[in-house]
């Protein structure tokens, strides 16, 4: 850190986090002489003008982080590469560009934090026998990466919800590797899970200016935890086993797989939007908003633990069967939903 002294470094570390109050008033001021407003539409159902400014309010208090701490160098890598999909992203907010430019600057972020070494090199341990993947894993890092950048980004259509299932894998590398005695390194991650919660106040309009992640903060925060769920789950940087980062916010995965499942079906586009995805079936289903985002992030925590506790008592392979029966599952509710009236 920047000082020897741990109650400089804590108050240091505290004014930095409060820093994003004063950024989340700055951007909100300036967002409507940039067009940085997500207005209604169909698609979108709030009320009013609302600043899509969460995204940079965070990543400046971050880059403060970055500046005034002793960081990781692995974690500079991904922050840095991370800023290609923020600024992408920035300009989506703006100008709006298509799904292929997007796919193009994703696909250039991962390879730079691959070409470093942070990617998936094996899937764990399973019967004393590693499954190990070779070149594979490159294009596997690529393709998880890609998918959970995107998986974060569609799932930022109600209040809370994108910026809850971030903050649930946050949390979840937290605890699963508190859980097996790894307690250091995780300073990037509390710092980061303390500006998700002072925008979660702007979010809901909380004693703060409301705002929206955009884009640019969905994007990119999905971007910035799979790195980090690979990068703690690295052979030489192993804090807990592979198979808990698909359990470390299964709901967006979920959701993802779903929705993309059925637009390829439908033989639609299926990375076009529309209101496939959970939270918008269950809007329609008459439940009030926030209580889809507390449902939604809640049974998505309680999963995270649940396949820690299966991982634990009954082993890796149980751990990840399980998974893709709760997959399933999830796939059938959002079948259901869709066609109750």
């Amino acid at each position: 850190m920047l000082s020897d002294n741990l109650l400089i470094n804590i108050l240091l570390f505290l004014i930095l986090s409060i820093s994003q109050i004063f950024f989340i008033y700055f951007y909100s001021k300036i967002a409507f002489k940039i067009n940085l407003i997500d207005f209604p539409t169909n698609r979108k159902l709030h009320k009013g003008e609302i600043p899509l400014v969460g995204g940079i309010s965070i990543y400046s208090s971050l880059l403060l982080f970055f500046l005034f701490f002793d960081t990781n160098f692995f974690h500079k890598i991904i922050f840095l590469s991370s800023l290609i999909i923020f600024f992408v992203s920035l300009y989506d907010d703006i100008f709006d560009i298509g799904i292929t430019e997007r796919i193009f600057f994703q696909t250039i972020a991962c390879l730079i934090v691959v070409g470093f070494g942070i990617k998936i090199y094996d899937l764990g341990e399973y019967f004393n026998f590693t499954i190990s993947l070779g070149g594979f894993g490159i294009v596997l890092s690529c393709l998880t990466i890609i998918a959970y950048t995107n998986a974060i980004n569609f799932s930022d259509g109600l209040d809370g919800l994108a910026s809850g299932y971030v903050l649930n894998c946050l949390f979840s590398i937290i605890i699963f590797s508190i859980f097996y005695n790894n307690f250091y390194n995780l300073n990037i991650l509390i710092f980061l899970s303390i500006l998700i919660g002072i925008f979660l106040l702007s979010n809901f309009g909380i004693f703060l200016p409301k705002t929206f992640l955009g884009d640019n903060g969905s994007a990119s925060l999905g971007f910035l935890i799979s790195c980090y769920l690979i990068y703690y789950t690295i052979p030489d940087n192993r804090y807990f086993h592979p198979v808990l980062a698909l359990w470390a916010a299964p709901f967006p995965t979920f959701d993802f797989l779903t929705v993309f499942i059925r637009r390829l079906l439908k033989k639609i586009n299926p990375f076009k939007p529309d209101r496939r995805h959970l939270h918008y079936l269950l809007i329609n289903s008459k439940i009030k908003n926030k209580y889809i985002t507390i449902i939604l992030v809640g049974s998505s925590m309680i999963s995270s633990l649940l396949g820690l506790i299966i991982l634990e008592f009954f082993g890796p392979i149980n751990s990840l069967v399980f998974f893709f029966f709760c997959l399933v599952f999830y796939f059938l509710i959002s079948v259901y939903v869709s066609r109750v009236k």
